[in-house]
Formats: structure tokens, C-alpha cells, sequence
């Protein structure tokens, strides 16, 4: 189930990061227009606390606490898709924008209850299968469907996109329906505001730094790469999107050799094996200086970002309080995206009076001061990684 959900999430991000710039502009939409859609649909990921907040504090229809904002998510996102079929991006591009950030939205609810969800019901031994099938089923559907969506898009034109996404939204729904939450939740599940105290202990804190830096070195080097193509390589649009494809393949592997390192050895262990992992390919990366050799690695950096998406997240979950899951794993996420926004602008910025071999090799040696972070957090919070029992009992109905 949770495979499907984040399957869907890299189908619809296929579309948005991908096609709907190209789509726009084959309808005449001018270059304005299609930037403020394109930062709005960033908007309901930075309110992704609130959804879980709400699926907190109030179950829905007697179904519980999570699945019925699931359910509403990915039936709304789906006609929401469907609608957007109908409208003329060149007649009503307003209606059509608000047609794709509606179905952002309940996207952003979908995959915030699904968090929680798996925070609410997973052994703590099984945190790093779940999110090695989220990390995996995210890069497979964006890998997979990006493909498929350029021949869809030749054959048929682009509005076809919206159909399929449509369709597929309603793959995860039938796993999602057949979920039954308990009727009664225990009291270390049961909302309580006063939760939100232990964020601020120090441990918290740490880890929160520990996630903003991590994410700053290792986006300041991901985010450099096709920038790094086009601007130095003099790359094409069809070598770009050959990397996207090699790197994403990299990523179902990375994300799925984390569950058996947790499994088999611990989530310190995958942690530091992820800082060598960003350390090995940003010192790759600043050796090479041409198409070929970057093609060749991209597979291999695409496996160091199947670690780093899925080792850290790993770590999330077993920190959070599950009085509070959905709101306390969205805030951390946040932590991590405020290190994604810093290493994007400072690592482009350094860019002008570095070069990229030289941020490439400073950001990839600076990514080792995570290792004592890692060890004092882990010891941290080892002892809530380790609970015997932390998690609901749900059935397929």
C-alpha cells in the first residue's frame, strides 16, 4: 500500500517537474503565469504540519484517524486530475491551474496521513522496509512514467497526461479501502498537545540541526548537477533527461539496500554508510568533466540519493511521538526542507566564484561533520528505536 501511494506521488511529480513547463508553453501560457503556478504547488507541502495536526486531533466517519483522509485525498486528487482533462489550458488557464494546485493539495493530505499511518502501525524493525517502498515507489513511478508520459504526450497530446494520472491514483485506493483502523486508540496514540514539549528538549534539537545540515550538503551537491550539465557540459535536454532516468534507477536500489542495512545492521549504520555515500559521489562528481563519464556515475549517485531519501527519513520515524505523528513527522520533514532551500541557494551561489568541481568537492567533505551528529543522536534516542510494542494492530477489511 505504501509503495502504490508514493508510486502515484512520483507519477503526478513526472507531470509537474517535468511536463507541465513543456505543456504550458506549447499552449501559448506566458512564462509569468506558469512560474507563480509553479510556486504556488509548493504551498501545500509547506502546511503539511497542519493536515497532520488535523488527522491528529479528529478521526472521520468512525474509519479512524488516517485512512479516511487517505481516501479523501487520493478520490479528490484523482477527479481533480480527471476534471482537468475537460478545460483548454489556452481558454482557461486559471481554471486549469487551479484544477493541478487543488490536486497538489490533496496529494500533500494523501501523503501526509500515509506518514502517520506508518508511524502509527510499523514495528520499529520495520521503519526502513516502509520507507524503502515510499523512497522506491516515488523514484520508480517518476522514472517509469516520465517515459511513458513522452510517447502519451506524442501520440495523443498532453492533456491525455491528466487521464492517466487519474486512473492510476485509483491503484492505491484499493489498498487503502481495504485498511481498518482500531476503533479505540491507546493513550500513546491518543492526541495530547502537551506532546509537542518534547520537540523542544535537547535531543530534538540536535536532531533538527543534524537534519538541516545534512540536507543542505547533500542538496547543495544533487541540486548542482544538471545545472553543472547545461551551463558546463553544454549538455542537451534529451542527455538531462537520460541522467534523470540512470539516477532514478540508482534510487530504487539505494532506497531499497537501506531496509536490509536497518534490518540487518541498524539505522547508524545506514546513516554513516549514507555520509560515505555522499562524500564518494561528490568527490566523483567533482572529477568529471564530461557527458559520458557523468552518465556513466549517475546511476551510482542515484543510489547515495536512495540512501539519503530513505536512511534519514528512516531515523524520523522512529523518533516521533505517535500522540502526534502526523504533525511531529511533517515538522521534522520541514527541517530537512529548510536545508534543502539553504544548500540550493548557497551551493548555486558559490558556483561564480568557486567552480563547480571545487563546491562539488567542499560540500562532499563537509558532509563528514555529520558523523558525530549521527552517533550522539542515535545514542540519543536508541532506547525509543528499540520499543518493543509501538505501534496500532490494523486489519484488511
Amino acid at each position: 500500500m505504501f509503495g502504490a501511494m508514493y508510486f502515484v506521488q512520483g507519477v503526478i511529480q513526472a507531470y509537474q517537474l517535468n511536463f507541465f513547463k513543456p505543456h504550458m508553453d506549447a499552449e501559448g501560457i506566458d512564462p509569468d503565469r506558469i512560474a507563480v503556478v509553479a510556486s504556488l504547488a509548493l504551498l501545500p507541502f509547506v502546511i503539511k504540519w497542519l493536515y497532520g495536526l488535523i488527522s491528529d486531533r479528529w478521526a472521520l466517519f468512525g474509519r479512524g484517524h488516517r485512512v479516511p483522509y487517505m481516501l479523501i485525498g487520493l478520490v479528490a486528487c484523482a477527479v481533480a486530475f480527471f476534471a482537468a482533462y475537460f478545460i483548454d489550458p489556452g481558454a482557461s488557464f486559471s481554471v486549469l491551474a487551479a484544477m493541478v494546485l487543488t490536486a497538489t493539495f490533496f496529494m500533500a493530505l494523501f501523503d501526509t496521513t500515509a506518514d502517520a499511518l506508518a508511524v502509527d502501525v510499523a514495528d520499529p524493525q520495520d521503519h526502513g522496509r516502509i520507507q524503502a517502498s515510499m523512497t522506491g515507489g516515488r523514484a520508480a513511478g517518476l522514472v517509469l512514467i516520465s517515459l511513458a508520459f513522452g510517447f502519451i504526450a506524442d501520440a495523443a497530446g498532453y492533456q491525455a497526461i491528466f487521464l492517466v494520472i487519474s486512473g492510476l491514483l485509483l491503484v492505491p485506493l484499493w489498498f487503502v479501502s481495504r485498511v481498518q483502523e482500531p476503533a479505540q486508540r491507546t493513550p500513546a496514540h491518543t492526541f495530547d498537545r502537551r506532546a509537542f514539549r518534547v520537540m523542544l528538549q535537547p535531543r530534538y534539537l540536535l536532531l533538527s540541526l543534524f537534519l538541516i545540515l545534512a540536507w543542505f550538503f547533500f542538496q547543495g551537491i544533487d541540486g548542482l548537477v544538471t545545472y553543472y550539465m547545461s551551463d558546463t557540459l553544454e549538455s542537451s535536454s534529451r542527455t538531462i533527461g537520460i541522467y534523470g532516468t540512470l539516477k532514478g534507477a540508482g534510487m530504487v536500489i539505494g532506497a531499497l539496500a537501506v531496509s536490509r542495512i536497518v534490518a540487518r545492521l541498524g539505522r547508524t549504520a545506514a546513516a554513516l554508510i549514507t555520509v560515505g555515500a555522499v562524500l564518494g559521489g561528490g568527490l566523483t562528481l567533482s572529477a568529471i568533466h564530461s557527458e559520458k563519464a557523468l552518465l556513466a556515475v549517475a546511476a551510482l549517485w542515484g543510489i547515495a540519493v536512495g540512501l539519503q531519501w530513505t536512511s534519514y527519513v528512516t531515523m524520523e520515524m522512529g523518533v516521533t511521538d505517535t500522540r502526534i505523528a502526523g504533525a511531529m513527522f511533517a515538522i521534522l520533514q520541514t527541517m530537512g526542507n529548510i536545508g534543502i532551500g539553504a544548500g540550493e541557494g548557497v551551493a548555486t551561489a558559490l558556483t561564480d566564484n568557486l567552480g563547480f568541481p571545487t563546491v562539488f568537492r567542499l560540500l562532499a567533505l563537509a558532509n563528514l561533520a555529520l558523523i558525530p551528529l549521527i552517533l550522539l543522536v542515535t545514542r540519543l534516542f536508541r532506547s525509543m528505536w528499540e520499543r518493543p510494542d509501538s505501534g496500532l494492530v490494523v486489519e484488511a477489511g
